[in-house]
């Protein structure tokens, strides 16, 4: 939610329209057969009725094609869908005589529900690490309200609420429906100007969410998590952002379908650094991140060794012309995922590669 409410306020013309076409390709040590790649076209839009107001949406489409043969067999999985639409608008007006925002998204059910759940069986690059590129979850609307207060000449303090609403969906592989829960999102941050276009923010937000169903029945409850970090961006030099991610324990139900609070932590704790460089018309980003185990003994059903990710990404805009431009990209990144398989009895690490390169074209209208 809070991704999309920033990219579609980041454009400051009448508004703009973008597609491409995004590669991504991963494989494993895991063995030599495993591994997958995904083209998408994503297309987006972004108009601005009046300086108050805007509205933007947007979708994909992806073909993917992933292999396993690490449980039975070689087998090779193909799908081809659109991924679901976004659709929104964000409103800026004053509140408490102070300058305010709310934004209001829902999520289209154009989406194969059911991709998710196999692209995850046939060993796709743990998510922990890389997020999923497609979406198919099904109806849901977020709405978010922050509020801006001037705390020197170069200095602004945000403060911000939301809440997202997710329906139910079909996740398919003989699973009933699924219910992921809404959750509650709040977010505080600091922004600082200097001379040159330079700033930094501050941010502090958290998540608390609502039980994970399926057919009413409560399967899991996702613990409150908390994000902290610190951005120092110069738009002609370099940049960079500090920061980690914090998990509580979840809830779990017990023999009696009681949900309890799980005895360990199973989500590791997340760090990264992620600097990047830019000349001229050219990016170069780097992240590195680091996941550490959770707390359950190795062999424990709920047990995540945790890892290591590398990884850098340049990118390069091309103008065509006062209206439009090209924006070549390109990444590569390497993980090391910890204890992650077992052999001879024993845990062992397992290494991915993932690569990716796309281009975007932009109009403004």
């Amino acid at each position: 939610m809070a991704l999309v409410f920033l990219s579609a306020t980041g454009f400051a013309g009448a508004g703009e329209i973008s597609v491409g076409v995004q590669y991504d390709g991963w494989s494993t040590d895991y063995s030599s057969t495993v591994g997958g790649s995904e083209i998408m076209v994503p297309v987006s839009a972004y108009f601005k009725i009046d300086p108050a107001l805007s509205f933007y949406g947007e979708s994909a489409f992806a073909d993917g094609s992933y292999t396993d043969d690490a449980i039975a067999g070689t087998t090779t999985l193909s799908l081809s869908d659109l991924t679901d639409t976004v659709v929104g608008s964000d409103l800026h007006f004053h509140s408490f005589g102070v300058p305010s925002v709310a934004n209001i998204a829902v999520n289209l059910p154009t989406g194969d529900s059911t991709w998710e759940e196999k692209e995850q069986t046939y060993l796709n690059v743990p998510t922990e690490f890389i997020d999923t590129r497609y979406r198919g979850r099904g109806f849901g609307v977020s709405g978010f309200y922050g509020l801006s207060f001037q705390t020197g000449q170069t200095s602004q303090f945000g403060a911000g609420v939301g809440y997202l609403y997710s329906g139910s969906f079909d996740a398919g592989q003989g699973l009933p429906d699924l219910d992921l829960g809404d959750s509650i999102y709040l977010a505080l941050n600091r922004v600082e100007a200097f001379s040159g276009d330079k700033s930094s923010v501050i941010r502090l937000s958290g998540m608390a969410f609502l039980p994970t169903q399926t057919n009413g029945q409560t399967i899991f409850q996702m613990g409150p998590n908390i994000d902290a970090s610190y951005g120092f961006s110069d738009p002609k030099g370099l940049s960079y952002e500090i920061g980690g991610q914090f998990f509580t324990p979840a809830g779990r139900p017990n023999s009696a379908g009681v949900i309890q609070t799980e005895p360990h932590n199973s989500f590791g704790q997340r760090f990264y650094i992620a600097p990047s460089l830019t000349f001229d018309k050219l990016t170069v980003a780097g992240i590195v991140k680091y996941v550490t185990a959770n707390d359950y003994a190795v062999g424990e059903t709920y047990y995540d060794g945790g890892g290591l990710l590398a990884g850098l990404n340049p990118t390069l805009l091309v103008p065509l012309n006062d209206v439009s431009n090209l924006k070549f990209n390109a990444g590569y990144d390497f993980i090391i995922y910890h204890n992650a398989a077992s052999s001879g009895g024993s845990a062992a690490d397992v290494d991915y590669n993932f690569w990716s390169c796309g281009a975007n074209y932009e109009i403004k209208i």
